[in-house]
């Protein structure tokens, strides 16, 4: 009991030192809100198709679809594949142009570029756009599960 105890906390102790490093190192490196948000635009397109699709599906997908599956049954597999056509389809169609756009326009955040993109002065539509999202997002996960 004593070596079991003795091996979790090594390894959680190890976790936690790790974690603070990425952390001094990401830190150190970051000098800018780009850099911050959209670590310098440097990615590639696979790592930030990645990190987008992990940021947008977490909760959802490995929450409410399945969960959805328990209680529809095989009806839902009309669900699963249209959420995945319609995420190809979406970086088929929309994210070199956005991405071309936002550089462009020098946008760190979906509702800056709507905003600069039509050029909102008054910010009408980054507000708004902001307002949406949020509610849109924090409300998804609770309703879907």
């Amino acid at each position: 009991m004593i070596q079991n105890s003795f091996a979790i906390t090594t390894t959680f102790i190890a976790y936690l030192a790790m974690m603070l490093a990425i952390g001094v190192i990401a830190y150190k490196r970051t000098a800018s809100s780009s850099d911050y948000f959209l670590g310098g635009r440097s990615l590639g397109p696979w790592p930030a198709a990645l990190s987008a699709g992990a940021s947008d599906m977490s909760g959802w997908l490995l929450l409410g679809l399945p969960g959805y599956a328990y209680a529809a049954g095989i009806e839902a597999f009309w669900l699963a594949g249209g959420l995945l056509v319609g995420t190809w389809l979406n970086w088929l169609i929309c994210a070199k142009r956005l991405r071309t756009y936002s550089i462009t326009t020098d946008a760190l955040t979906l509702p800056e570029y709507l905003s600069r993109r039509f050029n909102d002065n008054s910010k009408v539509i980054q507000v708004v756009s902001a307002f949406l999202y949020f509610a849109f997002s924090s409300f998804s996960i609770p309703v879907l599960v």
